[in-house]
Formats: C-alpha cells, structure tokens, sequence
C-alpha cells in the first residue's frame, strides 16, 4: 500500500528555512538534510509504521520518525491512508514540544 505524504505548510517552510540558513554554513551538510528529508518521505510513503516511532499518550495515532543521524524528526499522524506530517524539528535544539 502506498501513503500519500501530506506536508503541513508551516512544517515545510520551518525545514526550507534552515537548509537556506544551513547552506551559508555548508553547502553540502544543507545537500544532505535535504536528501535526507526526501529519503524519509519516501520511506513514509512506503511503510509509516517502521522505524523509530513515538506515541502520543492521548492520541496513538500521532507519532514521529527519525531521519539524518537521530538529529531531526517528522511528528505526523495517520489518517486512513495519509501522511499528515505537521512538524520537522531539530533534535539538537530546545524545540516547542507541544505536538510530542
């Protein structure tokens, strides 16, 4: 069964913002998070239920995955056969844990 991967706007303009600031750094360290990022998206498509999963304590179906080296994760939900996704967080940073 393939899932269709549905970006909230907000998380994708939060993961474009940082490759954008990540390439005045590297060029090639903003290449792989990129990459990386696609690569997940695939692998959600595929199967969302594999890989390292949380779950919310009051909604099961809320949970995130790990991608590019355990730094960041995808928190997104699934509805029937969609991928919602509604965040990319850096691990490395104190992030807004709200949605965890």
């Amino acid at each position: 069964m393939q899932y269709n991967i549905i970006p909230h706007k907000e998380a994708q303009q939060k993961l474009k913002s940082h490759i954008r600031f990540m390439k005045n750094v590297s060029y090639s360290v903003a290449e792989k998070i990129y990459n990386e990022y696609k690569n997940s998206l695939v692998s959600l498509s595929e199967n969302p239920h594999s890989g390292l999963r949380y779950e919310h304590k009051s909604n099961k179906n809320l949970k995130y995955k790990l991608f590019y080296k355990q730094r960041y994760r995808i928190v997104f939900e699934i509805i029937e056969n969609n991928v919602y996704i509604y965040d990319i967080q850096d691990c490395r940073q104190d992030t807004d844990k709200k949605l965890l």
